[in-house]
């Protein structure tokens, strides 16, 4: 069976260690067409962000699927080298105070994986893009929000909508895209509805795509029917890149 979102391109996968302003350490997967260690030609780099338990073997396998297709792709690192949650309470207790407030801790973080990613030889820091998971695709739409130097696409999946609390609504230059599941529990109307006005209100160039009878993490292999949504979004999120050109 063919798996979604993947080619035949040989790729080098390693650890790559990178730390904020702050001097913590976080620690990613990067993965990249192997090729580009022989060229002198850069290419455009997308940061895979994780869900609440940290970056597990989901986030990096997103990562070499990416690579196989061209890309320099980090499984991104948000709570710190060797941090992840091993029970649900953990999981909450890592991500609760990145959401908390103005964000501003989290926003330090993803700047972080932006800068070691940007930073490679072979990248070229004008063309990132960034895609991420429930909590992971928060992280994506916040880099948006932000404005983050370089970002040209942003796209989470079954993530939260929240704005950055008493955040000014200014333009937004990258092209942002939600996948959400239509009977996830977690994303209420009020959720979506706000999302809708801030989007407009930045004059996103903006997608919200709902997938019918979808649950929270829809995407993940223990869900059902994972791979139906996987690939429809995967096929969306290629769709984007091909017809505006972002990355």
């Amino acid at each position: 069976m063919h798996e979604c979102g993947t080619e035949s391109m040989t790729i080098t996968k390693k650890s790559l260690e990178y730390k904020d302003a702050s001097g913590k350490t976080f620690e990613g997967l990067l993965c990249y067409p192997t090729d580009l260690e022989s060229s002198n030609s850069k290419r455009a780099a997308v940061l895979v962000l994780h869900a609440f338990a940290g970056c597990t073997d989901f986030e990096k396998e997103q990562a070499e699927k990416l690579a196989k297709q061209g890309f320099v792709a980090l499984a991104a690192d948000v709570y710190g080298k060797g941090v992840k949650g091993t029970s649900k309470e953990e999981c909450f207790g890592l991500m609760r105070p990145l959401i908390e407030g103005d964000r501003s801790d989290l926003g330090g973080r993803l700047l972080a994986a932006r800068n070691a990613v940007a930073g490679l030889e072979f990248v070229d820091g004008s063309k990132i893009g960034a895609i991420g998971y429930c909590f992971g695709g928060l992280c994506a739409l916040d880099m948006a929000r932000r404005n983050v130097a370089g970002l040209k696409a942003a796209v989470s999946f079954h993530g939260t909508l929240k704005p950055i609390p008493d955040a000014p609504l200014g333009a937004m230059e990258a092209a942002v895209q939600a996948h959400n599941g239509q009977a996830d529990p977690h994303i209420g109307k009020d959720q979506i509805t706000g999302f809708y006005e801030e989007m407009n209100a930045r004059k996103a160039d903006w997608q919200f795509i709902e997938h019918g009878f979808a649950l929270h993490a829809f995407t993940e292999p223990r869900m059902p029917m994972p791979i139906r949504w996987e690939c429809r979004a995967w096929d969306t999120r290629r769709r984007q890149r091909r017809d505006r050109g972002r990355l």
